[in-house]
Order: C-alpha cells, then structure tokens, then sequence
C-alpha cells in the first residue's frame, strides 16, 4: 500500500492509533485489515516482546510468521525468537512430560534454521539427542564444548550399559525364585547410579513385596497355611504383635510363647494381661506340654496345639482368626498337603520341593529353591499356591 493510501485509511490509522497505546494485538488486527502484513507483523513482535506469559509471546510470534511470506528475511529471526523463548523456559523448569519434549526439539530445530548453533546445541543436550548438538557445536567452532559433551557420551553410554545388565540380572533372578541376587543387581545399579528413578521403583516395589523375617502364609487347595522358622532361641511368639499374629479382645501384644527344645514343647505366659490358660487353670511359669493340648490366651483365643517331629501345628479353636492353621518347626519345614519344605536362609522364607516334586514360579519350571515374596504364583506338583 501506497503512503498516501495508507494516510487516507481510516482502518490503518486506527492502527497506528492503537499501536500508539500499546493495544499491539488490536494494532495488528487493524494493520491486516489494511492489508499492511509487516506493519501487522511488527505489532506482534512488540507484543511478543512485552508478554510476560510464554504462550502469549509464542502464539504472537506464531501470528506474526503467518502475515511474512514464506521467503520474507525476517522469518528465520523471528524463528529464532521462538527457539530461544522456549529454550529458556526448558532450562528454569526443565523437561518431564512428553509435551514439553515434544515443544523443546521444535525450539531446537528452529534455532538450528536461524543459525542460532550454541543455544540449538544447548537445546539437543538436554533432550539428549547427542548427535545433533554434536553438529551445531562442530559448526560454532566450539571445540572445547564439543569434545566434553563427547567424553560426556561415551561415559553415559558405560553407564547405560552397565545399568541394562544390572536390569537384566534382576529379571533373570527374579524369574528362577533368586530373590537376594533380584535384590542385590538393583542395589548395584543404584551404586552406579544413584537416584535412578526407575531402578529406585524397582526397589520400592521389591522391597513392598518382603515378607517378614521367618515367616509366611501360603493358600492352596482352599486352604490358608502360615509357617514360621523357629529362630535360634527355640521360642515362638504368640500375641497381636508376635511372630504368630492373633486377634481378640483378651490378646497381649506379647501374650504367650512356645519353645521347641530337644523334641519336646512348652508354654509359658510373658505377662499377659489377661493370664495364659491351660485347661481353664492360668499358668504361672514355663509348663511342658505332653500330647496334643489346649491353651488360652485369655478368655477370647483358644489354640490347639499337636507337637509333631520337630515342630508344632497350631489351629485356632475359637476367636477372630478361627480356623487359621499354622506350623511351626526347626527347618526344613514341611508345608501340610504339599510335597515342600520351607527354609529360612538369613530368615528369608524359602520353599524347596520334595525329591521327586516339580515346583513352578509362574511359568519358569525350576529346579531350584525359591526365595518367597508376597504375591508369587507356584505350582507344586501341579497345585496352586499363592503367597499372601
């Protein structure tokens, strides 16, 4: 448009009034109308310029590429502008969702058109794309930076490698039931590299999966069996807070306790509220136990009690865990109706099956022991057992 035509549009001078205001958005829109696309181009950039929210200044950059030819000299600048706006905005908040990434390599390519190389290189490395900031720093002349990001490389490329085999070690274990070697491929891969937040998870989650120290419940064949390890001292805890859990109004954090001790038993109250019971009488002392018996604790929990060789069976009679059997034994264990024993290496609860016995760990048939985590799926001599 001709300046005297441009002076006698009443639209263009109500641009120039508008731009005058600083209304650059209404400036632009008016200038269009006039058909004047770099004066509206230019109201843009003043806007862009004084937008404090980034999608404000890049949306005006992106209106002000629309009113430029596709070979006006002025677009690559203003791709510039967009590449750097978002880089900045990268390096104060970083880069986690895939949007932001997504937005980055967009800025980084357009730094790279405007011949912007140190900021596009800038750009690449921290979306990691290694090559490419490799060509913009060779094409700065940035010889120093270039062979550090290099160097920098090669090494994230050893510690890649060595997280993959830990990775991959944890998977092999975890598969043939080796659970402590599952445990210690992660606890090595966070030794190289610290804080690696999927090799932190993998832990979390492993760790949440433990059982508790010489312990163990299995369900199978309709039925809930608990096993415990007894521990060096011969002693098993009975109570809400011992090694065999129970539930009841009369019950003791620390209620009772049962010692195994050259093939015979015995019960001995640990100062219970509510007194240990042996048909009916409270029992002062330790008290061997001969036969299958009876004992209480308090009015509430009844338990019978069946010594067997080298261990115990324990069924709750009465109370809320009725019904629930437990077995309790110097190790091997053997688990009732299934032809395994149960270990108790450094109290970790292990199952082995009986000569003869094919034992499975979800698919994987074994030949092995496997190290129990709460949630395991294993087939023992073809029968269904889950670890609860």
């Amino acid at each position: 448009m001709s300046l005297l035509r441009r002076l006698l549009s009443r639209t263009y001078r109500l641009a120039r009034r508008a731009e005058g205001q600083g209304r650059y958005r209404e400036a632009a829109a008016l200038y269009a109308e006039a058909g004047c696309a770099e004066e509206a181009a230019n109201a843009l950039l003043f806007h862009a310029a004084r937008a404090a929210d980034l999608e404000e200044r890049l949306s005006a950059y992106h209106d002000a590429l629309r009113w430029l030819g596709a070979d006006h000299p002025r677009r690559l600048s203003i791709e510039g502008r967009i590449g750097a706006a978002v880089l900045a905005e990268a390096q104060e908040r970083g880069i986690s969702t895939p949007a932001e990434r997504k937005r980055l390599r967009d800025g980084a390519d357009r730094l790279e058109r405007a011949g912007r190389d140190l900021e596009a290189a800038t750009a690449y490395e921290l979306l990691g794309r290694v090559d490419d900031a490799a060509r913009c720093l060779q094409r700065a002349g940035e010889v120093e930076r270039l062979e550090a990001l290099l160097e920098a490389s090669v090494e994230q490329e050893r510690l890649d490698r060595t997280l993959r085999s830990r990775v991959a070690e944890y998977e092999m274990a975890m598969a043939v039931g080796a659970r402590a070697e599952a445990r210690g491929a992660l606890e090595a891969g966070l030794a190289a590299s610290p804080g690696d937040p999927a090799l932190a998870d993998l832990l979390r989650r492993f760790d949440a999966r433990r059982l508790p120290p010489r312990r163990v419940t299995l369900r199978y064949e309709g039925r809930e069996v608990t096993v415990l390890g007894v521990g060096p001292g011969g002693e098993i805890v009975l109570g809400r807070e011992g090694e065999l859990m129970l539930r009841g109004p009369s019950v003791s954090r620390r209620h009772a306790a049962l010692r195994l001790a050259g093939g015979r038993l015995s019960v001995r109250d640990l100062g219970s509220r509510n007194g240990t019971l042996l048909r009916g009488v409270p029992i002062g002392g330790a008290i061997q136990l001969e036969g299958e018996a009876e004992i209480g604790l308090g009015e509430d929990v009844r338990l019978r009690l069946e010594p067997r060789a080298g261990a115990v069976a324990i069924t709750v009679v009465d109370g809320v865990d009725r019904g629930r059997e437990c077995l309790a034994g110097t190790e091997p264990v053997p688990v009732p109706g299934l032809r395994a024993r149960l270990r108790f290496p450094e109290g970790w609860p292990t199952l082995v099956a009986d000569a003869g016995a094919s034992l499975r760990l979800g698919r994987q048939e074994l030949a092995a022991p496997v190290m129990l985590l709460r949630g395991d799926a294993l087939e023992v001599d073809g029968v269904k057992v889950e670890v609860v």
